[in-house]
């Protein structure tokens, strides 16, 4: 009696699930407008709604995803415990996959075969092992974060490149760090800009705009991304430092602003916040296929992903096995039957000319992507992947010794991306 029990706070799960269907919708648009450009307008991936949606994401997405997992690592010696296990492990599993892929499929991703040089999105497990592992250490420097946001502004000056993903290690790190020291009081004070509706809508107003301009002014796309030297993207340093610094200005508007209006209640975004990494990793095969074979071959294998999601769906209603079983065989067989016929020949390399079917096809895809890669059948998918092998006796045992004796979903808890809640 009189033990107070704590409310769960759902618009953290709101923010993890409307940052984490914004990703495909990132990397749908920049893949479906470069074959837009290619096949009908130069300039169109840039110069375009395409441009806008594009820098508007990329200007804070990853940003508040660093800035999500800074907040909940609050225990530096939990942080570190749980690094490998709910960090690296599925880094370094699906990396493997992504370079088997990438020999197989002759993608261009992956031939390298290297560790240290992380495929396309998979950086950002890379970087969150550094950070999480390496946050007991780093806090006992007194001026950790100001020296944060000095290795983010001067990043674009150092030849880093891909090798550790040091360009992105060091442009997100900031955002890590302020998620870390900000408390809950600190937050709560941030939040209470929602009594003052005018000043949230033209905060609102001036991001919009910015980011308008920045289709029009600012530098090409693949800069936003913060990975590579401002010399290989032949930006002038000082505009590299400067747009570093907007785009600084700009995450923390965002965030800002998306705490504020985000609801605390519970809402399907907070399904998709809980079952985060499916998603991140799923999607990214999806958008292979769109950069590879076009926008009309990446909408149909969106479907097919949909479907898969409908049968475990039905399946967690009426958890029949033999139906389920006996579909999912016939569903696996009828796509590579599908992709192997040669009906969808004529459709490769190509995409819709008219914007009004384009720009549906490709944001319907990215959201539909997005809901269905949370479904049972690819959460329980991501956890074999990922747990399967940490479950056998001699990993159990290694990770014992190791010091890491756990439940999974506690390895995988407060990371910023969640596959089960916290």
């Amino acid at each position: 009696m009189g033990e107070v029990i704590k409310e769960r706070d759902y618009m953290f799960d709101t923010f993890r699930g409307l940052l984490m269907l914004s990703i495909p919708v990132s990397h749908f648009t920049k893949a479906s407008a470069n074959w837009y450009q290619a096949l009908y307008e130069p300039g169109f991936a840039h110069v375009s709604f395409c441009g806008f949606m594009y820098i508007t994401i990329n200007v804070f997405v990853m940003q508040a995803f660093m800035f999500l997992s800074g907040y909940f690592s609050k225990k530096p010696e939990r942080a570190h415990e749980t690094a490998f296990r709910g960090v690296l492990w599925p880094y370094l599993v699906f990396t493997t996959i992504t370079m088997i892929a990438g020999y197989g499929f002759h993608t261009g991703i992956g031939t390298w075969f290297s560790y240290l040089t992380p495929p396309f999105a998979l950086w950002f497990l890379f970087a969150l092992f550094l950070y999480r592992f390496f946050l007991r250490d780093i806090i006992k420097f007194r001026w950790a974060l100001p020296m944060s946001i000095v290795m983010m502004l001067a990043a674009g000056a150092l030849p880093f490149g891909d090798y550790l993903a040091l360009g992105r290690v060091f442009s997100y790190f900031p955002f890590f760090l302020i998620g870390y020291y900000c408390s809950k009081e600190t937050l709560d004070r941030v939040r209470t800009l929602k009594r003052y509706p005018v000043v949230l809508v033209l905060l609102a107003a001036v991001l919009i705009a910015i980011s308008i301009w920045l289709v029009f002014n600012g530098p090409r796309l693949s800069w936003f991304l913060l990975s590579d030297p401002a010399q290989d993207l032949n930006v002038p340093l000082i505009e590299d430092v400067a747009m570093r610094v907007l785009v600084f200005c700009l995450a923390c508007g965002w965030i800002t602003l998306m705490v504020n209006i985000l609801p605390s209640k519970q809402n399907f975004l907070c399904f998709v916040g809980t079952n985060t990494m499916p998603v991140y990793i799923f999607h990214l095969g999806l958008r292979h296929i769109i950069k590879i074979k076009g926008l009309y071959l990446g909408a149909i294998s969106v479907l097919i992903v949909a479907w898969f999601s409908l049968i475990s769906l039905a399946h967690k209603k009426h958890n029949n096995w033999a139906i389920s079983v006996t579909v999912t065989v016939l569903s696996i067989a009828g796509a590579i039957w599908l992709w192997n016929c040669g009906i969808l020949d004529p459709l490769v390399g190509k995409c819709p000319k008219n914007l009004a079917v384009f720009y549906p096809m490709v944001y319907g895809s990215a959201l539909l992507a997005g809901i269905s890669l949370v479904a049972p059948f690819w959460v329980k998918l991501y956890d074999i992947l990922t747990e399967g092998f940490l479950r056998t006796p001699f990993m159990v045992q290694w990770l014992e010794n190791f010091g890491k004796k756990e439940e999974p979903e506690d390895a995988k808890a407060n990371t910023g991306m969640n596959v089960k809640p916290e």
